[in-house]
């Protein structure tokens, strides 16, 4: 990380943080999100179209 820290000025090296960590934010969420569709798909009963009599 030194030799990056030589090339960027302090304001730089701040936006560069920045996007970093809102890129992991991003990664991170869509992670969270995708495993708990799976989580709530299974444990919520949800009526089938066989179950449903028709006219």
């Amino acid at each position: 990380m030194k030799s990056l820290t030589k090339h960027l000025t302090a304001d730089e090296l701040r936006i560069v943080w920045i996007l970093t960590a809102v890129l992991l934010m991003g990664i991170g969420g869509k992670i969270w999100i995708s495993s708990h569709r799976g989580a709530d798909s299974t444990s919520t009963p949800h009526a089938s179209s066989a179950s449903v009599p028709t006219p």
